[in-house]
């Protein structure tokens, strides 16, 4: 694979129990990598057990979760090569019925908890360097109803991911985003329950389709391998097309 290859590089990725968490997880490990998947809860990451992909149970929203596992990695492997910050949620509520328990739960996932992953690993490899992909959102860069506080969170990770990069070059670290667009997971259940809402959706997408999980995965390798080497603070948009229109 030349500049693409994976071979024995280590690989945390974050929200891996289902839809694209999993789908990374899958393609990396095909990649000859060395994958950690985490789960908020032990049943999430079941599915793990005998794919070779090493469950931990991790729940991002929580502060202090995430550090012993990159410690793990590093003591393990001498480095962690790239952190995937994926896990997040999203809800599906109008502006004006949000409660106060719904914005932070959002926003401890989403915001505090993939900056404070990424602290960790910077803490633990600010002498050896690091390679950073956050998963953002298209709604971090363009506005849609009912995603008002999803849209706010993932608008920062993307504003993390360009700030870090500044800050944490001079330490060998690179920071890039993904924007998937609408992708065919759970998260976007009730798009796909309600088919006047699903038509409409597909049919403002110039490719026509919901993306696949697995659609997200080659951006993510791009980032994670040295075809990337010279790419820091950059955003790669994986939407079928929707952002061109908007």
């Amino acid at each position: 694979m030349g500049i693409f290859d994976l071979n024995g590089k280590t690989v945390l990725i974050t929200g891996a129990s289902r839809g694209i968490g999993k789908a990374l997880s899958e393609e990396f490990l095909n990649s000859n990598a060395i994958v950690y998947g985490t789960g908020s809860k032990e049943e999430s990451i079941e599915w793990m057990k005998g794919t070779g992909i090493e469950g931990r149970v991790a729940d991002i929203s929580k502060a202090g979760s995430m550090a012993p596992i990159i410690e793990e990695i590093k003591s393990k492997h001498g480095k962690l090569d790239c952190l995937i910050n994926n896990a997040g949620i999203a809800v599906n509520i109008p502006a004006v019925a949000f409660k106060e328990e719904d914005i932070y739960k959002i926003i401890d996932t989403n915001f505090v908890g993939m900056f404070r992953t990424c602290q960790a690993y910077y803490k633990t490899h600010k002498l050896i360097g690091g390679n950073i992909i956050n998963v953002s959102s298209v709604l971090g860069l363009v506005g849609y109803s009912l995603s008002s506080v999803y849209s706010g969170t993932k608008g920062a990770a993307i504003q993390i991911t360009k700030s870090l990069a500044a800050e944490w070059v001079n330490n060998n670290f690179r920071l890039n985003a993904i924007c998937p667009g609408f992708i065919d997971t759970d998260m976007n259940k009730m798009i796909k329950d309600k088919p006047q809402v699903f038509e409409s959706v597909s049919k403002g997408i110039p490719m026509k389709r919901l993306g696949k999980p697995e659609d997200i995965a080659g951006a993510a390798i791009f980032l994670a391998s040295d075809a990337s080497s010279y790419m820091t603070g950059q955003i790669i948009v994986v939407d079928g097309g929707l952002s061109s229109l908007l």
